[in-house]
């Protein structure tokens, strides 16, 4: 398997298509056309437009997959908030295999939409170390408020539809900080409200990790009452009010939306910690009517125990777990490295002079193809179990057999 990654900041949608091609086809493979290509793009360029400009260019019958991104990496440059394009060109060789299914509907029921891509994938022969990617829409604006689609649901239907989850990794796909609809990319054409997986096969190995740069912050609390996205109690207190008498007046209930994390400890509650254990969870605002917070997933049920996180963002801790990735390959080829950032984590917006990007790709160098984007929800295996995941950068080395 042959990979080449471009990218491309040019405001007008064919130059940029042409420029990521480009920049893409220095390194790859021009005696025929690509087998698979991923393209990610911010909401300012016509995903319609781009998208056919993308397989004119690269010629032939290209499968491509992808959708909104906030922004995007390369080995060498990166960037949000803009005219960003990324593009990941597979050439596909030996036993290699990338198999796409895609299911709409994520709109009207999330779980609905995961079981039947769960059956689909079932039919491919999935397996529990089959590695896949998966990338779904996850802006709904047609109602009178923007509402996030949901991972969770998901994720449940997918493994009432397969059996089990596989080696899977993900993201929730948005194009911009501000909500704006974006459509996909699901393999045959132009789509929205879907969920999109890739299957891997042949030899192709994923192995991932989690590089979240945050700490427990406090205890353990206990949610006593929720509804769908909104934690209403905690410890048998209104949320708003059991939050606010414990962080303190310094920051006001205002101000949680996209500050508050709370990580859910799935591994020993009193053991040494270890980030590879803990699910994030991002606050997306508060109901101030009913003195709660709301979530970015509905999963913080009655009983889910959580603490609160604060955002360490120590580089030191990124290079020693992505080069134990390295050298677990034990001889196997590096093919492709895709990582896939909490848009949050952005330095621009976070307010922080430490950018993500800048430390990957200071880690890879030219190892390996290198693309990364900028999303809404990330998705990675916690103790073996895919789980979403927020204020989270997942790291994805992919291999082949030498």
């Amino acid at each position: 398997m042959r990979v080449s990654v471009g990218y491309s900041e040019n405001p007008d949608v064919a130059a940029a298509a042409r420029e990521a091609i480009a920049d893409a086809m220095e390194k790859g493979d021009a005696s025929r056309p690509c087998d698979v290509a991923l393209l990610f793009s911010t909401s300012r360029h016509d995903p319609a437009l781009l998208g056919e400009a993308v397989a004119a260019g690269i010629g032939g019958a290209p499968r491509i997959v992808g959708g909104g991104a906030i922004g995007a990496m390369s080995n060498d440059r990166f960037g949000y908030a803009g005219d960003q394009v990324g593009l990941a060109m597979f050439w596909l060789s030996g036993d290699a295999s990338c198999d796409i299914v895609a299911q709409d509907g994520m709109k009207e029921d999330e779980r609905k939409a995961g079981v039947e891509l769960g059956r689909k994938l079932r039919k491919l022969g999935t397996g529990p170390d089959t590695p896949v990617m998966l990338f779904y829409d996850a802006i709904d604006a047609t109602g009178p408020k923007v509402r996030l689609l949901m991972a969770t649901p998901l994720l449940a239907g997918l493994r009432d539809g397969l059996g089990f989850l596989p080696n899977l990794v993900g993201a929730g796909l948005m194009g911009d900080y501000s909500c704006t609809p974006i459509r996909q990319w699901n393999g045959a054409g132009l789509a929205e409200y879907n969920a999109v997986a890739l299957k891997f096969g042949g030899g192709v190995r994923l192995d991932s990790a989690i590089l979240r740069g945050c700490r427990p912050a406090t205890g353990y609390y206990t949610v006593t009452r929720a509804e769908g996205q909104v934690i209403l109690e905690i410890n048998g207190e209104p949320a708003l009010t059991f939050l606010h008498k414990l962080i303190g007046p310094a920051i006001p209930p205002e101000e949680y939306g996209f500050f508050l994390i709370l990580g859910i400890n799935h591994g020993e509650k009193w053991g040494q910690f270890n980030e590879e254990n803990y699910a994030g969870r991002l606050c997306l605002g508060i109901d101030r009517e009913r003195n709660g917070i709301v979530m970015f997933e509905p999963d913080m049920v009655a009983g889910t125990v959580f603490q609160i996180m604060y955002r360490s963002l120590d580089p030191d801790f990124v290079e020693p777990k992505m080069e134990a990735l390295f050298a677990g390959l034990e001889g196997r080829k590096p093919a492709f490295a895709f990582f896939i950032d909490c848009a949050g984590r952005a330095a621009g917006y976070a307010g922080v002079d430490i950018e993500d990007a800048a430390i990957i790709q200071k880690i890879v160098a030219g190892r390996v193809p290198f693309l990364g984007i900028y999303s809404g929800v990330e998705i990675a295996p916690v103790l073996g179990e895919p789980r979403p995941l927020d204020w989270t950068g997942v790291f994805c080395l992919f291999s082949e057999p030498a």
